[in-house]
């Protein structure tokens, strides 16, 4: 539970003051999830809202209509679903510790699912794990962080298997070169998202550094 700016934190009344930076992390982190819950929303009217679009400029027989269309429609669904229910926890100012897990997984997993929807590694929707990656910083967690980032490179090789052994087949794939992904494409995409991933970190790390204050001043422009 979030406590009220009134409440005297227990370290406080037990051994002296508390550490800034819990203060700030219990905090932050439950506003960090409402920030993020709130981008979520805001992302999934964008991007559905365009596939809308393409949907009713598409011609009667495109791929963008028909099952594909359905299933999209109910990936949306689920993830508003998600967005009300994480809403709901957090108007009660309770933020569980595995809340901030559960929200990023299930953003990888719908991220997963929607790229494997749309075709697999090759699909522009891949960028979305980086996405996902960005918003772990403002729960200030860098376990979050760690977690998120890796969750995301095992969703992106979990993209290529899904395309050349289950959408193309094993042995079409290895025997086809104009089908197959270059290695060093596939190594690009890892290594971005793992750098990604350090900068959230250092964004967790900056901010706990803040926190805890400096040790010295920095005097205005013009000196006195």
């Amino acid at each position: 539970m979030i406590p009220d700016a009134t409440t005297p934190h227990p370290a406080q009344t037990a051994a002296g003051p508390p550490d800034a930076w819990d203060d700030v992390r219990r905090l932050e982190e439950w506003a960090g999830e409402v920030r993020v819950n709130l981008i979520r929303l805001t992302g999934i009217v964008l991007f559905y809202g365009r596939h809308l679009v393409e949907y009713l400029l598409a011609a009667p027989d495109a791929p963008v209509r028909g099952a594909y269309h359905l299933r999209i429609t109910w990936v949306a669904a689920a993830w508003a679903a998600a967005v009300l229910l994480v809403r709901f926890q957090l108007a009660r100012r309770v933020v569980p510790p595995w809340l901030k897990f559960a929200t990023s997984a299930w953003d990888l997993f719908l991220v997963t699912l929607v790229c494997m929807l749309a075709g697999g590694p090759r699909t522009p929707l891949v960028l979305l794990l980086f996405l996902v990656i960005a918003m772990s910083p403002l729960r200030l967690s860098l376990r979050l962080v760690y977690a998120t980032t890796a969750g995301a490179i095992v969703a992106y090789l979990a993209l290529l298997a899904f395309y050349a052994w289950g959408k193309v087949g094993f042995e079409k794939y290895y025997s086809t070169p104009e089908l197959r992904i270059p290695r060093s494409e596939q190594a690009v995409y890892v290594l971005a998202l793992l750098v990604a991933g350090l900068l959230a970190g250092q964004a967790v790390r900056q901010a706990r550094r803040i926190a805890g204050g400096y040790p010295v001043s920095v005097s205005p422009p013009g000196g006195g």
